[in-house]
């Protein structure tokens, strides 16, 4: 339902075969547990949230809702909704900062907490700040006694979509690449984004939609398929399990210039990932180690003696090969690729990588 600036997919919104077509793709993802719906507003859209809330997944899911808020003007209807949700709405995240104020009057977001409360859905608060905006605690300071019902959660503006507006010297960058480990927010709680294009991405940053990083599209891959894509895919395993450092190490040994200081992690990932340019290190990287490994590959032979005697030697993969690649400061792509290509080319059925 989205229809926000910050990806491709501004101004479209789900038909109700295209929810239903992804409804049932969730549903034989007998794995997945919890729908998140954002957007855009997804309360413009009630009779698509309706469906989603009526849906029969044959288990326990749970739904939470991301808005900004607009429809607790009307008291009324805020305990409508809410108590027509209840049973699986698991929680309800309030965008309210500077940016939303303009639109939203604050007493529209403490309607909300306070109806919520009522009928025991949690909700949070989330606000997004620069320099020259309300601080977390200004924010807190207009909720009022609303701020003890509810979670409050802050985070600086992200150079991205419509974020991009700003001064340089405006975003409050706390990130340091050479001090800090820049890991990925998604492993905290993982998660997909599928937008209103059916297309699949492996998280619900806020930048994911301006990169390649798109994994799948509902309207030729099956869900489930998409999401074991993202299990058996280097380099988002690399991403989840050691962050961006073998990133960082590898640009410095092509000694490209990358972003020092950073408001998230999710705008190094959109600086890697917002064109093939680094897909093509890795992949130039990988053709060389498969160029010198291909010229150790050794034959079969026989040899016909004399008197019918034969000899020779077979040469027979191993079925199976373990590949042990470091963590730390010495995680490096280029351990990957030079274990893992010549198991490959050696013709191994199996290859399988442990790490710390």
């Amino acid at each position: 339902m989205c229809c926000d600036s910050r990806g491709v997919v501004c101004g479209k919104t789900l038909s109700e075969a295209e929810l239903l077509h992804i409804l049932q793709d969730i549903k034989e993802c007998t794995y997945v547990k919890h729908v998140g719906i954002t957007g855009g507003e997804p309360l413009l859209y009630e009779n698509l949230l309706d469906i989603i809330f009526n849906f029969d997944f044959e288990r326990e899911v749970t739904i939470s809702i991301k808005s900004n808020g607009f429809w607790g003007r009307d008291i009324g209807k805020t305990e409508e909704i809410i108590r027509k949700y209840q049973n699986k709405l698991s929680n309800i995240s309030l965008s309210y900062d500077e940016f939303h104020m303009q639109f939203i009057d604050v007493q529209s977001i403490k309607n909300i907490i306070h109806i919520a409360h009522k009928y025991r859905v949690p909700t949070d608060v989330v606000a997004c700040s620069l320099k020259s905006t309300l601080t977390p605690g200004d924010i807190l300071n207009k909720l009022g006694e609303s701020a003890y019902l509810t979670k409050f959660c802050y985070q600086p503006v992200i150079c991205t979509g419509s974020g991009k507006l700003f001064e340089e010297n405006d975003y409050i960058k706390l990130l340091d690449t050479q001090e800090d480990e820049i890991r990925c927010t998604a492993i905290v709680e993982p998660d997909i984004l599928i937008n209103p294009r059916l297309e699949v991405y492996p998280c619900c940053s806020q930048v994911i939609e301006n990169t390649i990083l798109k994994i799948g599209d509902l309207k030729e891959n099956k869900l489930n398929n998409v999401i074991m894509g993202i299990k058996h895919n280097y380099v988002f395993y690399t991403i989840f399990t050691e962050g961006f450092t073998p990133f960082i190490e590898l640009l410095k040994q092509h000694k490209i210039d990358y972003p020092q200081k950073l408001a998230s992690p999710c705008e190094f990932c959109e600086f890697l990932f917002k064109d093939n340019w680094f897909l093509e290190i890795l992949k130039k990287a990988a053709a060389n180690i498969r160029r010198f490994h291909e010229r150790q590959v050794r034959n079969s032979f026989i040899l016909n003696e004399q008197n019918g005697v034969v000899v020779g030697q077979k040469i027979i993969p191993i079925d199976r090969a373990g590949l042990y690649v470091p963590g730390g400061t010495a995680a490096y792509p280029s351990t990957v690729l030079m274990d893992a290509i010549p198991a490959k080319i050696a013709g191994c059925r199996e290859v399988v990588m442990v790490t710390p």
